[in-house]
């Protein structure tokens, strides 16, 4: 089981190598009054990264809260 979990990431991280390097390519992204000029590959990274960060918060809000809730039940 092992080597296939092993195997499986393996393929995973080439897919994703692949990706990144087959979109090296410079584009330019706005937002409100702002522009930079970067690779898709590190947009993708940045947006990949900030997705983790928000999900991870927000499973942490939610378990909070619903600790809270059952807190509150008990008394």
């Amino acid at each position: 089981m092992d080597k296939l979990l092993l195997g499986v990431k393996i393929f995973i991280t080439l897919l994703v190598l692949i990706l990144f390097v087959q979109n090296i390519e410079v584009i330019e992204v706005r937002f409100l009054n702002w522009s930079v000029q970067l690779p898709l590959a590190l947009l993708l990274l940045v947006i990949y990264l900030l997705g983790m960060v928000s999900g991870r918060s927000l499973f942490g809000l939610l378990r909070r809260l619903r600790r809270q809730g059952a807190h509150r039940n008990r008394y």
